[in-house]
């Protein structure tokens, strides 16, 4: 079902026009025809079904019911480039995100002024996510501006730290804000500032990540429900103290500076040379199965990695999270495994050819009214031509007949010379230009028409 975006949501059977973006979308990109159903989302929570009317308009039909959040997360992000923006903010929508905070810090690169594009990308992200709630976008604020806003809120705050640290134990509130500093990091006075501020530490990783993967790693650990997140805090804060000897290996270290710049296939290269050494180790199959899975769309190799890792520590903390990405690998295999047996023609492939099959039949008849009109026009002129040649052949009969000629005598009359002749008295006067008032003299003479 396509998406829309409209100021409110009203009630079945009222009809409103889209803005122009979303119109143009929905009819020409899509090319929505009437009747089909759309999903209308107000950004505000708001979600209800309409179906197309015409061109321009829709009709509500239902609304539906409200979508509870039971975690939200604020996000308070230096700005990265554009490219890596542009990545970054579709996604904010898909792990729940409420309002996006643009930090300037002291090791900031970008500003960040155009922020119509940046609703539009969350917007996108909205549709594709389902989320009907728009992040609330904000102006760029100082670090300082920043914790009074996380103060006033009353958010738990959790910021992206390079050094391993105890989190805490205390579980996490619902609201819930994640800071993550620029390329080059945040400064230890910075640093220093979230510490007293209440923020709790929370390093995701044994290495540095780039500014839009940690913001969506990090946002994806935060968005899970209190458990849950205890329990991967937990897991994040001691993990950095196990397989170090796994970690610390060159063909390791290689693999994940690759990765990090964008070389999967090396990254795997130096994943599998480590394999062979190392083939008992837990963690090294776990990174080849997130490689596939998340990076190389290779969903067979990270079903088997998987399953390895599965089979190596049943009970580990990790097992059911690792089973969830199992199933989901399993289920994205068979998608693609369908479509490459049943591909599906466009939406509108049906409609066209039926257009089309009605136009040539339309055509088609238009060709027959066209032909049975030349067939009656030959069928004539065949009947004349058949008349001309009967005609022709007539008159060269009659003229290689020899003329009879008949000389009047006195007494005689038309109707007399016909009957003896046995010509018809028309044909007789027509042969030699008489008429019933004609005067016929002796010594006259007479042309007798053929019998």
């Amino acid at each position: 079902m396509r998406t829309v975006f409209h100021t409110h949501i009203g009630k079945p059977g009222e009809v409103f026009t889209p803005e122009p973006r979303e119109a143009e979308h929905l009819f020409r990109v899509f090319r929505a025809r009437p009747g089909e159903k759309v999903l209308v989302m107000d950004g505000k929570g708001g979600r209800g079904e309409a179906e197309v009317v015409d061109k321009k308009q829709l009709r509500f039909t239902a609304l539906l019911p409200e979508i509870r959040q039971e975690i939200e997360l604020d996000l308070y992000c230096a700005i990265p480039k554009k490219a890596k923006l542009d990545s970054l903010l579709p996604q904010l929508p898909g792990l729940g995100v409420r309002s996006l905070h643009p930090l300037l810090l002291e090791h900031s690169v970008a500003t960040g002024e155009n922020t119509a594009r940046w609703e539009l990308l969350l917007r996108e992200g909205c549709k594709q996510s389902g989320n009907p709630r728009l992040p609330l976008l904000y102006p760029p604020v100082s670090l300082d501006e920043a914790l009074a806003g996380v103060r006033a809120s009353g958010a738990e705050l959790y910021f992206g730290s390079v050094t391993p640290a105890d989190p805490g134990s205390a579980p996490p509130g619902p609201l819930r804000a994640w800071f993550v500093g620029p390329e080059g990091g945040f400064t230890a006075e910075e640093e220093q500032k979230l510490l007293e501020a209440g923020g709790r530490p929370l390093k995701l990783g044994s290495w540095i990540m780039r500014l839009e993967s940690a913001a969506v790693a990090g946002l994806a650990v935060l968005c899970r429900t209190l458990p849950l997140l205890v329990m991967l805090l937990g897991l994040l804060s001691a993990g950095c103290d196990r397989n170090d000897d796994v970690l610390r290996h060159p063909l390791m270290i290689r693999a994940e500076r690759c990765r990090a710049e964008g070389e999967p296939v090396l990254a795997m290269r130096f994943y599998k040379k480590l394999l062979h050494r190392r083939p008992d180790s837990p963690l090294l199959r776990l990174k080849i199965a997130t490689l596939c899975d998340e990076v190389l769309n290779d969903p067979v190799g990270a079903i088997y990695h998987y399953n390895t890792y599965l089979n190596m520590v049943p009970g580990s903390p990790d097992a059911p999270a690792v089973e969830g990405y199992r199933l989901m690998a399993r289920a994205k295999l068979l998608r693609e495994l369908k479509r490459e047996a049943l591909p599906k023609p466009p939406a509108d492939t049906f409609d066209e050819q039926l257009l089309q099959i009605r136009s040539l039949k339309k055509e088609n008849q238009r060709l027959n009214r066209s032909l049975e009109t030349v067939t009656k026009q030959n069928s004539a002129l065949q009947s004349y031509i058949r008349s001309l040649r009967n005609y022709y052949e007539r008159g060269k009969t009659v003229s290689d007949q020899s003329e009879e000629l008949y000389t009047v005598r006195s007494g005689d009359t038309l109707s007399g010379i016909a009957a003896s002749r046995k010509v018809p008295l028309r044909a007789l006067m027509l042969a030699n230009g008489l008429n019933s008032s004609s005067v016929l003299r002796a010594g006259q003479v007479l042309k007798i028409p053929p019998r």
